[in-house]
């Protein structure tokens, strides 16, 4: 074998590898580890009498949402809370619509309205609005984001073990079909069952900022260039407290991506945020005080940032290797059959040519947002595309 096949055969198998342990090993040992794991007893603390619900505030910053802050608000008033144990704060990102002027007659005892007159950014809302926050458990959400009535119920029960200190809910898109909307509901489906499991061996490697909640004393100050919700989970984490996953704490959403281009600037911006704020908390990267945690972390969150690279590794290395092997040409001939669905998809209009494009999309998507990253390229502030 010379040494440019031997390259090849060398940089097609680590490709493949990192692939593998992405969508295949990473998943599949989570299953098996949480099938056969004992479930974990909530450390309970010892008190005499039924406990009071503890109190909780719903933090939501929204910008330029007019036409859905009313609809947020009676979602809140109906939640199947406590009235006086449960307060709203919500945050005007510098709106520039009519956000304020529908928020501001619902200000009262149980309504608190943070205006800030300039666009700074929704990790600089948020932290404006926690400082706002009364309860001991505060419950994040997006202004498009619909809550069960017992969500709240069901985020705030694992808390009565001190050893939890944030809750993941689930995000239902409960809109009607459009282009994306399969492949996005396939990707939910498939990340909550990762959930599912993961929370079982004791903390979630992802969040979701539709629906989450966290004890008060373990919130940290969100820094501007990082995602919000995967900031938020790792700082609870790296207090040492468990981090899970309560799929029965719902919130119904529209879809998350209106287009192709849609997806590839919501992905770029979601990629290079998430790994600058996996980079400025990566002590929990470290498997010897985090042990599973930490290489789970690895493989969701930062190879999975590589599958783009990955991906073109392989399709040149198959291409290269395909002339002198059969199987290469195998795999080459499956590539290719991806990437010409996934082309074909606006004519074909069937669910497998969706997926395969969503999942070329957001690789795009992904590729630009690594690059953003290693370039240093922050997205503090950007125009949020919300469905009417």
């Amino acid at each position: 074998m010379d040494l440019a096949r031997a390259i090849a055969v060398v940089l097609f198998a680590a490709s493949a590898a990192g692939g593998l342990a992405v969508f295949v090993l990473y998943p599949l040992w989570t299953l098996l580890a949480a099938l056969l794991s004992r479930p974990r007893r909530s450390r309970l603390p010892a008190s005499g009498g039924s406990r009071p619900e503890p109190t909780v505030s719903l933090l939501v910053a929204a910008r330029n949402a007019q036409d859905l802050v009313e609809a947020k608000l009676r979602n809140a008033f109906e939640l199947d809370y406590p009235a006086d144990r449960l307060d709203l704060v919500f945050v005007s990102d510098g709106s520039r619509d009519g956000t304020a002027a529908r928020l501001r007659p619902f200000v009262g005892p149980r309504v608190t309205f943070v205006e800030l007159p300039e666009h700074r950014g929704k990790a600089a809302a948020l932290n404006e609005g926690f400082a706002r926050t009364k309860g001991e458990i505060v419950v994040f959400s997006d202004v498009d984001a619909l809550l069960a009535p017992d969500a709240v119920r069901r985020l705030v029960r694992p808390f009565a073990d001190p050893a939890v200190g944030g809750v993941c809910g689930r995000r239902v898109i409960g809109e009607p079909g459009e282009d994306l909307q399969e492949a996005q509901s396939l990707y939910v489906s498939l990340d909550g069952a990762l959930k599912r499991a993961e929370s079982r061996l004791g903390r979630i490697t992802s969040n979701d900022g539709k629906i989450h909640a966290i004890r008060r004393e373990a919130f940290r100050p969100i820094s501007p260039g990082a995602t919000d919700d995967l900031f938020t989970c790792l700082s609870v984490v790296r207090q040492g407290f468990r981090f899970l996953y309560e799929p029965q704490a719902r919130a119904f959403v529209r879809l998350p991506s209106r287009s192709a281009d849609h997806e590839i600037s919501r992905r770029r911006r979601i990629v290079a945020r998430s790994l600058k704020g996996i980079f400025l908390v990566r002590g929990v990267l470290n498997p010897f005080r985090y042990g599973l945690f930490a290489f789970g972390l690895f493989v969701n969150k930062v190879l999975r940032r590589l599958l783009p690279v990955f991906l073109a590794t392989l399709l040149a290395t198959s291409a290269f290797l395909a002339p002198a092997d059969p199987w290469m040409r195998a795999v080459l001939a499956g590539q290719l059959a991806l990437y010409g669905l996934a082309l074909l998809h606006p004519i074909l209009r069937r669910r497998v040519s969706g997926v395969c494009r969503y999942f070329c999309v957001g690789n795009v998507g992904t590729l630009l947002g690594l690059v953003d990253f290693l370039r240093r390229r922050e997205t503090v502030r950007w125009e949020p595309l919300k469905a009417r």
